[in-house]
């Protein structure tokens, strides 16, 4: 008798990359953008994967790029995952943010909007390379929270802006802004021709020490990304949202509570990962069984603490840890068995 197929609860959250179009050509991006990809996705196709991740039981969905604004379909799309009872949230670097976008942003049913804010003005507008991004940005802020909108602020720290951080934090209070993501920028895509501005591991604890002192100040909700950190003693204070602390950096979720989908149809664990980890596409097969194949996915789904190296290998975390961002290993060491990045290995007392 046939046994039945195993079965992988949902992802909680999907990133879709709508469209590598981008109005911007920031030199830290890490995807490339600017053109679009090679044969993406056409609406109908679009809309079928937007039933396909609600019939999967996703609940969350991020949409990105790129610039997903520059999909003409994306009102559609939006409005098709909500309406298919899928919570909603848009990434934009607010070029194309005007006040009929943002009332279309609303419309769709979209919960939240996350804007790229990567420093004061001059720094902001000289990486992306477009000048004025910072006013237009901080426009679209205002367009949005008028129509409603919980708007929030992502901003990858590098060598230009680690030491403009609390200025920055100033100016997003000042623009209204109702929370603040910090990421590290990582050495991959366009960025990887701009190794310079990439901070080194010893930086991290600095960063760490100043996401705490933003949330004391308690100017701007402030927290890391999965890719600063792991297992100080800070580790809920630094990862959480909200008040009281709510998260902790469980592992690399890549394939195993994430998904990621670019324009083509490409799936992955985690957009931010190379090539070498495409797991397939919807065009050739259907979501669910790409996400359902346990085939798929090893690098994290048969993870072995025994498969780290180096300082990982020795960590008491590294059954939890699983050695940090995958992303941001593979980026820096061309693997994704150790990490120097891990904010304990730069500090000699746990926080």
């Amino acid at each position: 008798m046939p046994q039945p197929a195993p079965h992988r609860p949902p992802p909680r959250f999907c990133v879709w990359e709508l469209t590598l179009a981008c109005d911007a050509r920031c030199i830290h991006c890490g995807s490339s953008a600017g053109a679009p990809r090679p044969a993406e996705l056409d609406t109908p196709e679009a809309l079928a994967l937007c039933d396909a991740l609600a019939d999967l039981g996703v609940p969350h969905v991020t949409l990105s790029g790129g610039e997903p604004l520059l999909r003409p379909d994306w009102e559609q799309l939006a409005a098709r995952l909500v309406a298919r009872d899928v919570a909603v949230e848009l990434i934009s670097n607010g070029l194309a943010l005007d006040d009929d976008v943002a009332r279309r942003i609303a419309r769709s049913g979209v919960r939240s909007v996350t804007l790229s804010i990567d420093g004061p003005e001059a720094i902001h507008d000289a990486l992306r390379g477009v000048r004025g991004a910072f006013s237009r940005a901080v426009a679209a802020a205002a367009r949005l929270r008028r129509q409603g909108l919980p708007v929030g602020a992502a901003t990858q720290i590098n060598a230009r802006n680690i030491d403009r951080l609390e200025e920055l934090e100033l100016a997003l209070c000042d623009a209204g802004f109702q929370g603040w993501q910090l990421q590290l920028t990582m050495p991959h895509g366009r960025c990887a021709e701009h190794a310079d501005l990439v901070v080194p591991p010893a930086a991290v604890l600095r960063i760490v020490d100043f996401v705490l002192a933003a949330r004391a100040r308690r100017k701007l909700p402030a927290y890391a990304a999965d890719n600063i950190g792991w297992m100080l003693r800070c580790e809920p204070l630094l990862r959480s949202r909200k008040d009281p602390p709510e998260s902790f950096y469980p592992g690399c979720q890549a394939g195993l509570g994430v998904i990621g989908l670019a324009s083509d149809g490409t799936v992955r664990g985690c957009l931010s990962l190379p090539p070498a980890f495409d797991e397939g596409n919807v065009r050739d097969r259907p979501l669910a069984a790409i996400w359902h194949d346990e085939s798929l996915f090893a690098f994290n789904r048969r993870f072995r603490a025994s498969d780290l190296t180096g300082a990982c290998a020795e960590c008491p975390f590294a059954r939890v840890c699983r050695g940090g961002c995958k992303s941001l290993a593979v980026a820096v060491t061309g693997g994704a068995s150790e990490n120097p990045y891990c904010a304990r290995l730069s500090s000699s007392t746990e926080r």
